[in-house]
């Protein structure tokens, strides 16, 4: 098949759980013989502002095309001027650059700078297009659906979409984050300062209040209607690609796609390194894997291991590979990040890895990882990840984590049942199966 994919574009200027399944599939997919190719949005031009298509070096094999002057990418920094984000494409260059690449079929993995005219114009050429819910951009322009410590289950008419975005990056920052030069710096020392300096309590900011006034209420039905515009987007995709059960549910809120599945997700570093471990140690080792920020549930997870260390204290320690000032006298391992290349140690001194995101998290590869090394898992009732695993190490409370983790500390018996049900019942999804599934139940009209 002839696959075109549209992200954000290739590592190393484009990171995160996106990126690494895009480019991970598209690798595979190309190893399977197919010809495989990405449309990415790329830089905005001071002067000349029509949008074109340029064809760039191949990255790995992988066709590379370049979406000149594309609609802005925000990431997860907010919106302001609603009119940028919706401004109407020019679909002849779209239909132009499809006449000549011919796709099979066009696999969306996220609605960010891409001009709507683009899947009309693969509509009216009867390609099959696909859409894969990484998050939520499109429903929540800052794209976890995460408002004042809790999944934004009530936005009161987008009036809370008015506090939340306030501090939505400029047009002239975003103009330089899609920079060919900013692509070259981004991994640089300096570079990395100033980001870090920007992120370091993006999640931790107090979001303001908004009262319900005429200027305000104008801005929330503003924010109402670019999610009926993103919306509309995804009404006129073939077949939504939900990657969990928790996705789905959410996006079902806002529409009804046409054709639809819930498919899991993986990566090509996932092999099946199961094997049986040994829990005859006092110590219950903890590990948590995510950023210290409360939409991950990192502070939801403190409180609760507080409580049971003030009860039994000596009988557990916690491993996290994150930067915080948060100091307990449980953090014995307190790492900034990992490779990939380290998970075979992380894992060998786990004995359960907890996933307690407070957002309603779309997946969650830690948790396929864990369970790809035979780790057992105890995760929150919004890892949509959820889906690989039994109820019974699911948690929708403190209360429910609490008598989970006091239950483990007094009985490893627990964790030797959870090995031993992940060795004899779960086979870690690696990627070729995963793309052949992708392949036969996605791609095929």
């Amino acid at each position: 098949m002839k696959i075109l994919h549209y992200a954000l574009g290739f590592p190393p200027y484009r990171t995160g759980g996106l990126t690494k399944y895009c480019t991970d599939l598209m690798l595979t997919q190309a190893e399977q013989g197919h010809e495989v190719a990405l449309l990415w949005p790329g830089q905005i031009t001071i002067v000349k502002k029509q949008t074109e298509i340029h064809k760039k070096k191949n990255w790995n094999g992988i066709k590379s095309f370049e979406i000149i002057n594309p609609l802005p990418v925000p990431l997860d920094e907010g919106i302001l001027d609603i009119d940028i984000y919706t401004k109407k494409g020019d679909k002849a260059v779209y239909s132009e650059f499809l006449q000549d690449y011919v796709p099979d079929v066009i696999h969306i993995h996220t609605l960010m700078g891409l001009h709507k005219e683009f899947i009309y114009a693969a509509n009216e050429f009867g390609i099959r297009t696909v859409f894969t819910t990484h998050d939520y951009f499109g429903i929540c322009p800052k794209v976890t659906l995460f408002h004042n410590g809790k999944p934004c289950d009530d936005d009161h008419g987008c009036m809370d979409c008015v506090g939340c975005n306030r501090s939505a990056l400029s047009m002239k920052k975003i103009t330089v984050l899609q920079s060919p030069i900013y692509r070259k710096l981004k991994n640089t020392s300096i570079i990395k300062l100033l980001r870090n300096r920007h992120r370091k309590n993006f999640f931790e900011e107090t979001e303001i209040e908004i009262a319900a006034g005429t200027e305000n209420a104008s801005m929330a039905q503003n924010y109402e209607k670019l999610r009926e515009y993103y919306v509309s987007m995804l009404k006129i995709v073939d077949f939504i690609h939900f990657n969990s059960s928790v996705t789905e549910m959410v996006y079902n809120r806002y529409f009804h796609p046409k054709n639809s599945a819930v498919i899991s997700i993986t990566h090509r570093d996932i092999k099946d390194h199961r094997k049986r471990k040994n829990f005859d140690h006092d110590v219950l080792r903890i590990t948590y894997l995510g950023p210290a920020k409360p939409f991950k549930g990192f502070q939801f997870l403190i409180g609760v291991l507080d409580d049971i260390w003030r009860e039994t204290p000596g009988k557990f320690e916690l491993h996290i590979y994150t930067n915080t000032n948060i100091e307990r006298e449980y953090i014995t391992h307190k790492q900034d990040g990992y490779p990939y290349s380290q998970l075979e140690e992380i894992f060998d001194n786990t004995d359960l890895l907890i996933a307690p995101s407070q957002w309603y998290e779309t997946f969650g590869f830690t948790i396929l990882e864990a369970l790809s090394y035979g780790v057992p898992v105890v995760v929150s009732d919004k890892v949509g990840a959820q889906d690989l695993l039994d109820t019974q190490y699911m948690f929708d409370d403190k209360k429910s984590l609490k008598e989970i983790l006091q239950g483990m500390v007094k009985d490893k018996k627990i964790l030797a049942l959870a090995n031993d049900n992940n060795i004899k019942n779960f086979m870690p999804m690696q990627m070729k199966r995963h793309s052949t599934i992708i392949k036969e139940k996605l791609y095929r009209k």
